[in-house]
């Protein structure tokens, strides 16, 4: 972990040009090892991050039972949560590869259970037991790529929602036009809204605001 070890030295504008730069799930372990601790205070107090309240008001809009079991996918520190609990969301569980962030998110008491697990592989998680999903700011660089959307789909039950952003700038290069598009000519999903926002205010839209819904 000894590549970010200077993150103390680093302003918030700095370090999301490193996570900007990530080109591997590892070199994002490693930064969020390092910068767990102060993550919350880099984004929405140094960046303005307003990508999870975008991305919770539009599960919110799209589902009206709050009693749902909600499944944050790459929860990090929780602050996608603190919007759902906002919402009246009671039933929200975290998924995230990262011990430190969980464990910041695990202070905030926000959620039913927290899950390490790595998004770029298996899931050890039945099918079908999730009335909706939510994810913001884990696909980007060096995050996760499509392929997660078709396990993150078999967690959700028929009917179910997924409300995620996906970075402009890997909407193609990672193939997520592609297989979004596959799964709705398939008959797997239909694609009930896209919306262009920007993850931090006063910033050009770079978020795309997806709602999926499983058929």
């Amino acid at each position: 972990m000894t590549e970010h070890k200077d993150i103390d030295s680093c302003n918030s504008a700095q370090l999301l040009e490193r996570a900007y730069a990530l080109k591997s799930p590892r070199q994002a372990l490693a930064l969020y090892h390092d910068w767990a601790s102060t993550y919350d205070k880099h984004l929405e107090e140094g960046l303005q991050y307003i990508g999870p309240a975008e991305i919770a008001g539009l599960l919110a809009e799209a589902l009206e039972d709050r009693t749902a079991l909600v499944l944050d996918v790459g929860c990090g520190t929780g602050l996608v949560g603190e919007y759902l609990a906002a919402h009246g969301f009671s039933a929200i569980d975290g998924l995230d590869f990262s011990p430190q962030m969980l464990a910041v998110a695990a202070q905030k008491a926000l959620y039913r259970e927290l899950i390490k697990a790595n998004l770029n592989g298996d899931l050890d998680l039945p099918d079908q037991i999730y009335d909706a999903a939510i994810s913001c700011g884990t696909f980007t660089h060096g995050h996760v790529g499509a392929g997660a959307l078709d396990e993150i789909l078999r967690l959700l039950k028929p009917g179910g929602v997924f409300a995620c952003t996906i970075h402009r700038d890997i909407w193609h290069e990672a193939g997520f036009a592609t297989r979004i598009s596959q799964l709705s000519a398939g008959g797997t999903i239909a694609l009930d809204r896209i919306l262009e926002r920007p993850f931090f205010r006063g910033q050009v839209a770079t978020a795309r605001c997806c709602l999926l819904r499983k058929l």
